[in-house]
């Protein structure tokens, strides 16, 4: 099950009480899980060093300027791939 901590920044974070509508948890919290995903802006160039960042996320994640991708592209390199809290390489 998904936590409430792991739902922040979510779209559908608003399913999570946070609506006038009564819906106390979001429907994808009970069979979700977290995984691993490679994360990228929306506006940000693929091709660029530090481009993607591997991330920890719900499968069921989504949100607003961000994409998440199961696999990187084949032109990504595994070494410019960031943590999430990594610096960004130059």
């Amino acid at each position: 099950m998904i936590t409430l901590e792991q739902c922040r920044g979510c779209e559908d974070d608003f399913y999570n009480g946070n609506n006038p509508l009564g819906i106390q948890r979001c429907w994808s919290a009970a069979t979700g899980e977290i995984v691993k995903r490679y994360a990228i802006g929306t506006w940000t160039m693929p091709a660029s060093p530090g481009a993607f960042t591997e991330v920890e996320v719900p499968n069921c994640y989504r949100r607003k300027g961000e994409h998440y991708y199961r696999e990187l592209p084949y032109f990504v390199k595994r070494s410019d791939v960031r943590r999430r809290n990594d610096e960004v390489k130059p």
